[in-house]
């Protein structure tokens, strides 16, 4: 065997060596590694977490404004149980809200579509079946029923026309048969004396608040209760 035989195999070795070092990493280089990757993992399960903790607020919060704008434009006419028996797509709660809004719902351009989401989730076609509450007819009839209009007095039409045209026409129309707000003419709640100064007092959906006396609680019920509805044909 002839020495530059020998000195060419000896550096064959000791290039494949090298190559398998540089192949390989030691032990404790693959056990770094492995916990690098672990953390990785680690960090990628927790920002995955964390994504779905976000989207699972944003989708609450969401419902959250949703709920808060039903409240505000939707229950001054409507009933909560009359929009939870809907059973609508998308595209027809957009068409029924668009067509509120053209009758005068007090809504926001910016609040339309966050109310079509929110009333597509909750009253879409997988809503489910809806289970009507039930009322006793006594019950029902109790929320009809004339209540004494103590303590308020007696009011006087003449002083409550213009009351109710300066703090409320400009949404109940300026013969209170509706505009923006619901129509107040032969409504059963105008011979519930402490039920409509509650509302008139604190507001309902986005109804202002007005600061009234007892006084003109009774004007006010006295102007309304004058107008009638025209008799059916």
């Amino acid at each position: 065997m002839s020495a530059r035989w020998t000195a060419a195999v000896l550096a064959s070795a000791m290039l494949a060596s090298a190559v398998g070092l540089v192949a390989c990493p030691s032990k404790n280089e693959g056990a770094s590694a492995g916990a690098s990757a672990d953390a990785g993992a680690d960090a990628n399960a927790e920002a995955s977490a964390s994504a779905g903790d976000g989207g699972a607020m944003s989708a609450a919060a969401a419902a959250a404004d949703g709920r808060e704008i039903v409240r505000g434009a939707c229950l001054s006419c409507h009933t909560e149980q009359m929009l939870a028996q809907q059973r609508l797509t998308q595209a027809q709660w957009t068409k029924t809200v668009g067509k509120m809004v053209l009758w005068g719902a007090n809504l926001d351009p910016k609040e339309v579509e966050p109310l079509v989401a929110y009333l597509s989730a909750t009253s879409g076609l997988d809503a489910g079946p809806y289970v009507a509450e039930t009322v006793s007819a006594a019950d029902a009839l109790a929320e009809l029923t004339p209540t004494p209009d103590d303590p308020f007095p007696a009011g006087d039409a003449e002083r409550g026309k213009p009351l109710f045209i300066n703090k409320c026409s400009g949404c109940h129309g300026a013969d209170a048969h509706g505009a923006i707000g619901v129509a107040l003419v032969d409504k059963p709640f105008l011979y519930r004396a402490a039920d409509f100064a509650k509302t008139i007092r604190r507001g309902r959906g986005k109804m202002i608040p007005q600061v009234v006396t007892d006084a003109e609680i009774g004007d006010l019920l006295a102007h309304l209760r004058s107008l009638k509805n025209p008799p059916l044909k």
